[in-house]
């Protein structure tokens, strides 16, 4: 797909169907996050977990219900795939977002590309981080922490283009 398409389709998505995503749209999504820029270059310090099983799901979601006290809450928006960012706890903060950041927004556009859709949830993983379960539930390596996530599955309404404009963002050229 055009760059100028991917970015004008790329916009997050909180409804999708039960479809599930193939290996090769999974691949492509982390072929993405592997061509991101990190500092440095130290891929070591990153970890990506898959988590597509429907038990698993269902679980973080209500491990986040609990944490957040809020029973109707669905982080997950009914995706059928979550692919959590982690990082090693050597990273400073501001390393480790913005490694994370970079992955993400990767894997978001190479989504739209794939026919897919997403949204970044970085308060799931925040609202989560710690949680010995979740380490467990992710088998995430000794030393390491999720910090931010993204649902990820077939729209459940077609994506419409947004107009890509210059007005958003304040600018001054110098």
């Amino acid at each position: 797909m055009e760059f100028t398409k991917v970015l004008s389709l790329r916009q997050s998505n909180r409804a999708f169907t039960d479809d599930p995503l193939t290996e090769a749209q999974i691949d492509a999504l982390l072929a993405a996050a592997n061509a991101a820029p990190t500092c440095m270059g130290r891929f070591e310090r990153l970890h990506l977990t898959v988590v597509q099983d429907k038990a698993v799901l269902d679980e973080l979601n209500a491990m986040f219900q609990k944490t957040v006290g809020d029973p109707a809450a669905c982080p997950t928006y009914g995706a059928p795939a979550l692919i959590f960012v982690s990082n090693s706890l050597e990273d400073e903060e501001i390393i480790y977002g913005a490694n994370a950041s970079c992955v993400m927004e990767n894997m978001l556009l190479a989504a739209v590309d794939q026919g897919l859709a997403g949204v970044y949830l970085f308060g799931v993983s925040q609202a989560l981080q710690g949680q010995e379960r979740v380490a467990q539930l992710l088998q995430l390596p000794e030393g390491f922490r999720t910090v931010s996530a993204i649902a990820v599955g077939h729209p459940a309404q077609p994506l419409e283009p947004r107009p890509l404009t210059l007005d958003k963002i304040a600018t001054n050229r110098v």
